[in-house]
């Protein structure tokens, strides 16, 4: 059974995901958390926070009319791991992108994750809500495991995207 050490639902915005990072430092201090671990779960909590934030305006009108769908973030501990996971909703459009992406990253060894990260940083296309699918590839690597993920349709638009990223302890 996990325990949630860190939660929060509803829309972000920066001055509340810099809240919620102070939050997760001194939550990380009174669940005694190792720094290495601490660093890791930082790094895919600022990434994770990010990409819910940065597509808000393509769910954010679905959130006002749809209460019971509000983004949210989940840090869990249980005996040997903890897991962050995030919950959003997300165009019905993106669900097969979105899906693309994290199993091309899902599919490589760790080293071929590594040269995934350089050709995508050299030969990536960028646009105006950031990189070229580079956030799912550095996620992987600093966690070492699999991304999770799930869509459950909600509507004839959206669905609810469940993303979790495990780190051992």
């Amino acid at each position: 059974m996990a325990n949630s050490i860190l939660n929060h639902t509803g829309l972000l915005t920066f001055s509340l995901i810099d809240t919620l990072l102070t939050r997760f430092k001194y939550v990380s201090q009174e669940y005694d958390i190792k720094f290495s671990i601490y660093k890791k779960i930082l790094i895919v909590m600022i990434e994770s926070l990010e990409n819910v934030f940065k597509y808000t305006d393509m769910y954010e009108d679905f959130v006002e009319k749809e209460k019971n769908y509000l983004p949210s973030l989940d840090i869990l501990k249980n005996e040997n791991c903890y897991k962050l996971k995030t919950c959003n909703p997300v165009r019905n459009v993106d669900v097969e992108r979105l899906t693309r992406k994290i199993e091309q990253v899902n599919n490589k060894s760790r080293q071929e994750l590594k040269d995934l990260y350089l050709e995508t940083i050299t030969n990536g296309k960028f646009s105006s809500k950031g990189g070229a699918g580079l956030g799912f590839i550095e996620m992987a690597k600093t966690s070492g495991h699999n991304l999770e993920y799930s869509f459950e349709k909600i509507t004839d638009d959206y669905s609810m995207y469940t993303f979790t990223v495990t780190f051992d302890m």
